[in-house]
């Protein structure tokens, strides 16, 4: 009991994980932006006030570009499924026999065959 609890927790956390993404990107670049503010592109000009907000931008439409890009390969999956279809009974009424089992008026022909492989094993005394 107490084993999945936890793998559902971890399960949990691991699907969650991906729609925080941007969140935890986000948190390092604030716990980081002292060293983000110094590889700025933009420190030469400080009356933008960038701060190294400008690699925090890049890095967002980076990570979206990935989303988007794996987005794209999901959708761009096809399979094929190929069906061959069993004409087994015809549309006719069925007759009812005596002994309360339904007869068709066509032969069963390709139902014979998988009566010969499908049946429950025999029992010899």
């Amino acid at each position: 009991m107490f084993l999945n609890r936890i793998f559902a927790y971890l399960l949990l956390l691991t699907f969650s994980f991906q729609s925080f993404e941007v969140v935890l990107i986000t948190v390092n670049f604030k716990i980081n932006q002292d060293f983000f503010a110094s590889i700025c592109t933009n420190k030469d000009k400080p009356e933008m006030k960038c701060n190294g907000k400008c690699h925090l931008k890049k890095q967002i439409q980076q990570h979206e570009k990935e989303e988007s890009s794996k987005d794209k390969q999901i959708t761009e999956k096809e399979d094929q499924l190929f069906i061959q279809g069993i004409n087994i009974l015809k549309n006719e009424p069925p007759i009812l026999i005596s002994d309360k089992r339904l007869a068709y008026t066509e032969p069963l022909h390709p139902v014979q065959h998988y009566f010969d492989i499908f049946h429950p094993p025999k029992i010899k005394f």
